[in-house]
């Protein structure tokens, strides 16, 4: 069965997303999800159609949305038209539906849902486990292969964002990283390669021992004078710690004014009132968004997979409240992804950490 989205499946071949492929092969023969009618709302890129067609082959209802920070893909839009597949944005999200695909939270207060949610980032799931809803909510981001999107695939498009924008060549540069979570270990571990030297400012103990272990530089963030004294001898100022504001709100601006390439790898704006948006690369926004692919293909395959995979486990109605992705899909996809990519797990855990 020839799709809208076929062309897209060749230009993303089984050597760069061979999830998606395994998974539009297999459902439209199973037809698995065929009549459920899902509200799906992630960023919608290019990429994010192969996820699509994958749940439109299986039979789903497709009724797809933008997460809000990321702005639709104009040529993506004009693909979903032609699939018959409705774009709604997502302040105009309502309704019932069987199944909320959901990346923020974002539908939580919107729609409702008969089967229950799959959500794809840690502070949507905390949001649908505070908000108690009276359906199963299946988390993604709860399992090791999370980590592929968000430690490596987030790092290495914040890394190669900066690298791009920066206009200069960062070879032997001082990158300070604000927050060692998922995001941070991942800029560091790519900045690691080239850099002269990577230090870490992290505000919790058990994060700061982890930098410190793999021969970071590492500075408490409590530390007011300590950080902006470290932030005076950087080169490259990076903040990954899903904080708003957090630079306003804790140290002096005009510390970081002293010649540093400031970049925000948060989905909000860390930098806050205290900065002009023309200070910080790509207007304070997600710098890796500055990229066509902001994340590499080979790390969203195995997290599109996932989310798709997770309404299965809605499928066998399980009783309403947190659950987490079964994780004999989590270990297969993990290993799978190894195999694929040859790397092995143990490589992996040395870069994600506990």
């Amino acid at each position: 069965m020839a799709t809208v989205f076929d062309e897209l499946f060749e230009r993303f071949g089984a050597e760069k997303a061979p999830f998606m492929h395994r998974m539009r092969h297999a459902w439209r023969d199973e037809r698995p999800l065929d009549g459920l009618r899902i509200a799906h709302n992630i960023p919608l890129t290019l990429t994010t159609l192969l996820k699509l067609d994958c749940l439109q082959l299986a039979g789903a209802d497709l009724t797809v949305s933008s997460y809000s920070y990321c702005p639709p893909d104009d040529t993506a839009l004009v693909m979903l038209k032609a699939a018959n597949i409705p774009f709604k944005p997502v302040d105009s999200m309502t309704g019932s539906y069987d199944v909320l695909m959901d990346c923020g939270a974002e539908l939580l207060t919107r729609c409702d849902a008969s089967l229950g949610a799959v959500e794809l980032t840690r502070t949507g799931a905390v949001a649908y486990e505070r908000a108690d809803p009276a359906y199963p909510l299946v988390s993604v981001d709860n399992t090791r292969l999370k980590q592929l999107e968000t430690c490596l695939g987030t790092g290495e498009g914040v890394y190669r964002s900066i690298c791009n924008l920066s206009g200069r060549s960062l070879e032997g540069a001082h990158v300070v990283i604000f927050g060692f979570g998922k995001v941070g270990r991942g800029i560091a571990h790519y900045f690691g390669e080239i850099a002269g030297k990577v230090s870490i400012v992290e505000m919790l103990a058990d994060r700061q021992e982890s930098a410190a272990s793999r021969g970071y530089i590492t500075v408490s963030g409590s530390h007011k004078l300590e950080v902006e004294e470290l932030v005076e001898t950087a080169d490259v100022v990076v903040t990954a710690t899903g904080r708003a504001s957090v630079i306003s709100d804790y140290y002096e601006a005009e510390a970081f004014r002293q010649g540093a390439i400031l970049a925000n790898a948060g989905a909000e704006d860390e930098y806050g009132l205290d900065f002009d948006p023309e200070e910080i690369l790509f207007n304070k926004g997600p710098v890796n968004f500055a990229e066509a692919e902001p994340t590499q293909m080979q790390f969203l395959d195995p997290i599109f997979y996932a989310h798709n995979m997770a309404v299965l486990d809605l499928l066998a109605k399980p009783k309403a409240g947190f659950h987490v992705l079964n994780p004999v899909v989590d270990d297969a996809v993990m290993r799978d992804w190894c195999a694929f990519h040859g790397r092995t797990e143990a490589e992996l855990q040395a870069i994600f950490g506990n």
